[in-house]
């Protein structure tokens, strides 16, 4: 899968983002994060919504970059049932020239 963005700010601004994982929490959207000191910025309870059913997972995330991309990894377990979901996913950043220079489109490709 692959999907592409537009982001209103430099590609250095968002990586600088991307380096900080309190962050990056902020703009997950539903996530409620664990209260434990042992607990990383990025770990917690998400709710997904599918249709009409909705599944709240208790899972993780951590972010690492490499080759001057950025590499996710996740993975949550159901907390009402016996499921499971894993994220692997490449943030890869670019400047946009003229006309929206400053701007970034971050493509993603996932697993």
């Amino acid at each position: 899968m692959e999907h592409e963005v537009f982001v209103p700010v430099s590609a250095e601004a968002l990586r600088q983002t991307l380096r900080d994982p309190a962050r990056v929490a902020r703009c997950v959207p539903g996530l409620q994060q664990d209260a434990e000191e042992t607990a990383g910025p990025l770990s917690g309870r998400v709710k997904v919504r599918v249709g009409g059913h909705t599944i709240t997972y208790r899972g993780a995330l951590t972010l690492a970059e490499r080759d001057g991309a950025f590499s996710a990894e996740g993975e949550g377990a159901e907390i009402r049932g016996t499921g499971s979901a894993k994220l692997t996913l490449t943030i890869r950043l670019t400047e946009t020239p003229a006309p929206a220079p400053g701007a970034t489109p971050p493509a993603a490709e996932g697993d």
